[in-house]
């Protein structure tokens, strides 16, 4: 039988004193309960026994609590964590590239279960004029091809989009002013293809090699998104 919260001895000293630190500042007794909770949600997080970029209902089986007190617990303990913007974009581009992505030829879809990461998202679009097609589901996003690349390209650095466009178009000297345009291509080609296969497949035909490419789309979305240049070359060339 696997242990609730298995930890180690460190783990354990971690998560004491994580809560002391919490109880010394207010006299005994005196800490409401929905801060001593998060109080020890946040120990077990100080402490490495629970993981925040863990699936919500992985999380809310291990605490024993709903889905609904988890996202509560996570969003409250985003806030008090939140150390600056660039902070809050590295932990959107983690979140991004652990999900899975749906393409179309304009389109690009997507899951965020944090709802803190999720809102610092939508917030950085409307920043930008863009707003978030969240109807169908509050945890699904999607958005143009234009704006998903609008933000991936304000998260790269130049080095970075220079060495993926360096992967796409073997050139040694490339102008990063065109790097939207054809990320927005690429993208719109893998799109193309895979609404394509799924049509094929829809109708009864056999489409030879369509997981292959859903794999290579997975592959040069998240590497877009993380900055790496070799894994969207190579899964570009699947596109040949």
């Amino acid at each position: 039988m696997t242990t609730r919260y298995a930890a180690d001895d460190a783990q354990e000293r971690k998560l004491g004193e994580s809560v002391l630190r919490a109880l010394r500042d207010v006299p005994f007794g005196a800490l409401p309960k929905s801060e001593l909770d998060l109080a020890l949600f946040r120990g077990l997080i100080d402490a490495q026994i629970l993981d925040p970029g863990a699936p919500i209902f992985e999380l809310a089986r291990t605490l024993k609590i709903t889905p609904t007190r988890v996202r509560s617990l996570l969003y409250r303990y985003r806030l008090v964590m939140q150390d600056g913007d660039e902070n809050t974009t590295t932990e959107v581009i983690a979140a991004l590239a652990k999900t899975r992505f749906e393409l179309t030829s304009k389109s690009i879809t997507f899951g965020i279960e944090d709802p803190y990461i999720r809102d610092s998202l939508a917030a950085d679009l409307k920043a930008r004029g863009v707003f978030a097609d969240t109807s169908f589901n509050p945890e699904t996003v999607r958005l143009s091809l234009d704006a998903f690349v609008g933000f991936v390209e304000s998260t790269l650095s130049p080095e970075d989009r220079t060495r993926i466009l360096r992967a796409l178009t073997k050139d040694t000297k490339v102008d990063l002013n065109k790097f939207t345009s054809i990320l927005k291509s690429m993208l719109a080609h893998f799109g193309k293809r895979l609404v394509g296969d799924i049509a094929d497949e829809a109708a009864g035909i056999v489409v030879d090699g369509a997981a292959e490419l859903v794999k290579a789309a997975g592959k040069f979305t998240i590497g877009l998104i993380t900055g790496n240049a070799e894994d969207v070359g190579a899964a570009a060339a699947r596109l040949d």
